[in-house]
C-alpha cells in the first residue's frame, strides 16, 4: 500500500507531491468568475493508492473514492487520462494515468478541481484511490442598498458551519487592482475593521486571518462589486475547536504538532520550532484549529517549563480539550 498525506500549514493551494501521487492544477472557482487562492492555510489533500486482486468478472481495474472533510461540496465527477486524453475506466490497460476530478461546490455556484497523477494500473489487479479534501468554504451574500453608488463589505470568519463567533476571529479585509497586489486601495468609508465601503469595481480582495499565531491569506481574485450592494463575505475554516481545561492556572499556551513528535523527542520537553503549526495563548477559549491528529505541548507561566500531552483528534465541528 502507498500512502500519501499532505499535512496542513502549506505555502499555497498548487500542490505537489514529493511521492507517489502529485496534485497539480488545482482550481477553485465560483460561478462569478471569482478564484479562490490561499496562502499558508490549513488546506491539503490526502492521497492513497491500494492494490488487490482483480475479481474475476470485474473488468473495471480502478475504483475511486472521495471525501470531503465539512462543508465545501456537493457532489463529484473524475475522468481517466492517458497523454492528456480521456480513456475509459472500464476495461482500461495496464500503465500510469492521470486522474482528473471535479467538484461541485455547495456554498456558492463554482467548481473545485484537480488532477492526481502517477495513477498505476497493474495486470490483473484493482487499483483503488482514496481521495480526501480539506478547504475552506466561501460564503457571499448579496443584497441592495443606497449608498450613493458605493459598494459595501463585511467580512466573517466562522470556524466551522453553524459557529458564527468572531472573538478572536478576525478577518481583515485589504482591496487590490485585479492583477496588481504591490498597493492596496483604502476603503472610501471603514465603519470597523472589517466592514466598511468602498467605490464599485474589480477587486482582489485578500482576507488576512490570524489563527494560533500565524497569518493566513485567502484571495477572493476577479471580485466584482457593483453600486449600491452590499456583499457578506464569509469564510467557513471547516476547522474544529481547541481548549485546555485541566485547571492548572501556571499553564499560560499551547504549541501544536503532528502527533508522533513527543515521542521522538528525549530528555526534558521542549518546543520543536521547525515542526511547529501553531501557538495559543488564549487556552481557555474555543480556539480554531485545523482537523488532525496532535501531540500538544503546554507552556508553564515560567517559560522554562513544557509538558507534552499525545495524541489527540480534532475533527470539524467538535470541540477537542486538553487536560
Amino acid at each position: 500500500m502507498k500512502k500519501l498525506l499532505f499535512f496542513l500549514v502549506l505555502p499555497a493551494i498548487t500542490i505537489l507531491s514529493l511521492q507517489a501521487q502529485p496534485v497539480s492544477d488545482y482550481i477553485y472557482k465560483l460561478d462569478n468568475g471569482i478564484n479562490v487562492k490561499t496562502e499558508r492555510g490549513w488546506n491539503h489533500i490526502w492521497v492513497q493508492q491500494d492494490y488487490a486482486a482483480l475479481k474475476a468478472g470485474d473488468n473495471t481495474p480502478l475504483g475511486v473514492s472521495t471525501r470531503t472533510l465539512g462543508d465545501l461540496t456537493s457532489g463529484s465527477s473524475f475522468k481517466l487520462l492517458r497523454e492528456g486524453k480521456e480513456v475509459k475506466m472500464q476495461g482500461a490497460a495496464p500503465g500510469t494515468y492521470d486522474l482528473k476530478l471535479s467538484f461541485k461546490l455547495s456554498a456558492k455556484p463554482g467548481t473545485l478541481s484537480f488532477t492526481v497523477g502517477n495513477v498505476v494500473i497493474k495486470p490483473k489487479t484493482k487499483t483503488t484511490i482514496n481521495i480526501t479534501i480539506y478547504d475552506y468554504q466561501i460564503y457571499i451574500s448579496e443584497a441592495p442598498a443606497s449608498m450613493k453608488g458605493l459598494s459595501s463589505f463585511d467580512i466573517k470568519i466562522n470556524r466551522f458551519k453553524g459557529n458564527t463567533d468572531q472573538t478572536n476571529n478576525a478577518g481583515l479585509p485589504a482591496f487590490f487592482a485585479k492583477g496588481q497586489h504591490d498597493k492596496a486601495i483604502p476603503p472610501d468609508e471603514s465603519t470597523t475593521k472589517t466592514t466598511g465601503k468602498i467605490k464599485p469595481g474589480i477587486y482582489d480582495l485578500l482576507i488576512s486571518i490570524g489563527v494560533s499565531g500565524q497569518i493566513q491569506k485567502v484571495w477572493l481574485e476577479n471580485f466584482t462589486m457593483k453600486p449600491d450592494i452590499s456583499y457578506s463575505i464569509s469564510t467557513n475554516l471547516n476547522g474544529g475547536l481547541i481548549s485546555y481545561s485541566g485547571g492548572n492556572k501556571d499553564v499560560k499556551g499551547m504549541r501544536i504538532y503532528p502527533a508522533g513528535t513527543a515521542a521522538t523527542q528525549t530528555g526534558t520537553p521542549a518546543p520543536v520550532k521547525n515542526i511547529e503549526l501553531g501557538y495559543y495563548e488564549n487556552i481557555a477559549t474555543m480556539n480554531a484549529c485545523a482537523p488532525g491528529s496532535y501531540d500538544v505541548l503546554l507552556v508553564f507561566s515560567n517559560g522554562n517549563k513544557y509538558e507534552w500531552k499525545k495524541n489527540f483528534v480534532v475533527k470539524t465541528g467538535v470541540r477537542t480539550e486538553i487536560k
